[in-house]
């Protein structure tokens, strides 16, 4: 294991406690609206205009993580990532379904985020977005992200077009001035997503 590895994880260690201390002690009534609306406002500086042809591509929200599940219901239709099969075996290769409010979220793993009904896509679907919300557990001013470790988004974003911003939401203090360990396969943000606000990082 490299030492880059063991730094992340690391921070990874350090981000889950806090998260799983924030979570447990208060509830989060308004969180979900909070986001929406600034959801909306990065909508509107990065001048986006989802249609059902170039929708929102985003993901459901596990227990502790932010609350973004005002903005998949917001779009219609959504694109979501799909991770298992139905019996809740971990799929092999990148997927994603079209959601729409006609289809239902189910939740084959409990290890996994929820998932649409909808009829599976490949990885090559996520080309076709107009914006991508991606879950991360820290996001520095630089726009390095760091996920859960898996590397699922690491592999899902080589398919989306250059000029697809890609928008990381965490909980406040999961947004740093300091850098963070970075590698050569990890995409840059273009933007981060917090309860409180939406960074910019293009501007800065």
């Amino acid at each position: 294991m490299s030492d880059i590895t063991v730094h992340k994880d690391s921070i990874r260690r350090k981000i889950r406690a806090r998260r799983d201390a924030y979570c447990d002690q208060r509830g989060r009534p308004h969180e979900g609206e909070h986001l929406l609306r600034n959801w909306q406002r990065a909508l509107t500086e990065f001048d986006l205009h989802p249609s059902p042809q170039h929708p929102v591509a985003a993901f459901y929200p596990m227990e502790k993580e932010p609350d973004v599940a005002g903005i998949v219901g917001a779009h219609n239709p959504i694109l979501l990532p799909v991770l298992c099969q139905s019996d809740g075996h971990l799929l092999k290769e990148v997927a994603w379904s079209l959601h729409t409010r006609e289809d239902s979220l189910i939740r084959p793993n409990p290890r996994f985020p929820a998932q649409s009904t909808a009829e599976l896509r490949g990885p090559e679907a996520i080309a076709t977005a107009s914006v991508v919300l991606v879950a991360a557990l820290a996001v520095d001013r630089a726009g390095t992200r760091l996920g859960q470790g898996g590397g699922w988004y690491d592999r899902a974003l080589r398919f989306i077009s250059a000029k697809t911003p890609v928008i990381a939401c965490v909980f406040d203090w999961e947004y740093t001035e300091e850098l963070l360990p970075r590698e050569a396969h990890d995409k840059a943000v273009d933007g981060v997503l917090t309860p409180t606000r939406f960074i910019d990082l293009k501007a800065q």
